[in-house]
């Protein structure tokens, strides 16, 4: 049980960054989400092709949101 406990032991937490620091709230690439389910909504076409259109019409937005999300962070 001794062995078990100090695996699962959690180390110290690395210090937290400043404030001023710049991240990403979602923690996700709208991008990369789209072009997955891009990829996904291509088998599915031809399978369920009304989950396909469903599918590819939400990667389309998805990346189209990315792109704009991008160019508004850079400026």
């Amino acid at each position: 049980m001794e062995l078990l406990r100090e695996g699962t032991e959690v180390a110290d937490a690395p210090p937290a960054e400043s404030g001023n620091a710049k991240t990403n709230a979602a923690g996700s690439n709208p991008i990369g989400i789209a072009l997955l389910l891009g990829m996904l909504a291509l088998p599915a076409l031809l399978l369920f092709p009304p989950v396909g259109v469903t599918l590819l019409a939400i990667a389309m937005v998805m990346g189209v949101w990315g792109v704009v999300w991008t160019l508004v962070r850079r400026r």
